[in-house]
């Protein structure tokens, strides 16, 4: 009826635990500030990586970082990519609508921590979007998902439009 279970596969289902726990522990509540501000998200770095999932919004959310041809660029913690729009007014986003359904907010709920290359946590931050979500920002950019990228790593909407780029961890719009 039992299955053994070996040593390693506890310890690492113990570490996952701790993480989870931790991450769990270092959410918290902040009230987003009226529409087109921003405030500071819980950002913190992090060395021990954050188990991916399918979803962007939670207590887990993390921003990494991804790299390829393009040079490095953000990701979501499943290592979806992440896009800025040129468009956008300083922390405010002007994509809703057909835009947003295009080009998904990078929303979150609870903390967001970074763990990749070069990302700097001070960068992080959120904005509220006029449905009530907040959408994550970094360095004062509002961030988006494409809708054609399936797949963690892809960049096809870099260069969109001539509107839509990938952002690196110094928060410069990589075009």
């Amino acid at each position: 009826m039992f299955r053994r279970i070996s040593v390693r596969t506890l310890g690492f289902g113990v570490s996952l635990a701790a993480v989870a726990l931790m991450a769990a522990a270092c959410g918290g509540s902040s009230t987003p500030a009226a529409s087109g501000n921003t405030t500071p998200a819980a950002a913190t770095t992090t060395t021990s990586a954050a188990p991916a999932t399918s979803a962007a919004t939670g207590a887990g959310t993390v921003i990494k970082t991804a790299s390829g041809s393009a040079g490095i660029w953000l990701t979501d913690q499943a290592g979806k990519t992440l896009y800025i729009y040129t468009k956008d007014t300083g922390t405010t986003s002007v994509c809703y609508g057909q835009c947003a359904t295009a080009w998904p907010p990078f929303v979150a709920t609870g903390s967001v921590t970074v763990n990749g290359q070069f990302l700097d946590a001070s960068l992080v931050g959120s904005t509220k979007r006029t449905d009530g979500t907040t959408q994550v920002t970094y360095g004062g950019k509002p961030l988006y998902y494409y809708v054609k990228d399936t797949a963690a790593g892809q960049i096809t909407g870099q260069g969109v439009g001539g509107v839509w780029y990938l952002l690196g961890p110094k928060a410069n719009v990589m075009k």
